[in-house]
């Protein structure tokens, strides 16, 4: 069973250690809980609950279910990561988490996520769009993030689709030990970042469109 909703108390120590915190100043959580819309709130979420919602429904996003077995000190260290370094967040419906989206800084302009899980009784368009674009790049492109980044497995349509409909583009591939073939994913935030990307890699974009990709459901 899930835990259930409670309203956030003051933020964690934690809370001023994160990347997002000490590269960009800001805390990313600071603005929730938040009404994502259709029932569904954004809170700052804490490490064990995360771990206990992919568990429940994403183990293949965690690595004790892929049989990759860390040292002593590296999984230590990998808590630490997660715990000090990354952005916790949880999306909640009714009491019981629906999903959760946990994310750092990649680099000084690039913002990294690490996960974004959802429910799949959840995973609407709009509601997607509620905590991706109204929220979550909204507070990254007011403190001057110029990019968000992401991957997935080349097999994950779900996801695939879901990062197209949010004005991702496919940036890029890789291999991992850990999670096999991964394509890479870029949304833009800074417009001169996707002129530039759309003028070097996809052509020049008409004139006037600016590289303006029509949202689904706009």
């Amino acid at each position: 069973m899930q835990p259930s909703l409670s309203r956030n108390a003051d933020p964690p120590l934690s809370a001023s250690r994160t990347l997002t915190h000490r590269l960009w100043g800001f805390d990313l959580c600071e603005g929730l809980p938040y009404e994502v819309g259709q029932g569904v709130v954004a809170q700052r979420a804490e490490l064990s609950r995360v771990r206990a919602f992919l568990s429940a429904e994403y183990p293949s996003l965690t690595e004790e279910a892929i049989h990759s077995a860390l040292q002593p000190g590296v999984d230590s260290a990998k808590r630490r990561y997660l715990e000090t370094a990354c952005d916790l967040i949880e999306l909640c419906h009714g009491g019981q988490i629906v999903g959760v989206m946990v994310g750092a800084p990649e680099d000084w302009a690039s913002y990294y996520i690490r996960i974004f899980a959802v429910k799949r009784s959840h995973q609407r368009p709009r509601l997607i769009r509620g905590f991706c674009r109204d929220y979550l790049f909204a507070r990254l492109l007011e403190h001057g993030v110029q990019r968000v980044v992401a991957d997935t497995s080349p097999s994950n349509v779900a996801t695939s689709r879901m990062l197209s409909e949010l004005q991702f583009y496919v940036t890029g591939q890789q291999l991992s030990d850990r999670w096999g073939p991964l394509v890479r994913y870029t949304k833009f935030l800074d417009r001169a970042c996707e002129k530039a990307f759309l003028k070097r890699f996809a052509g020049i974009a008409p004139p006037g469109s600016e590289g303006k990709r029509k949202e689904v459901g706009e």
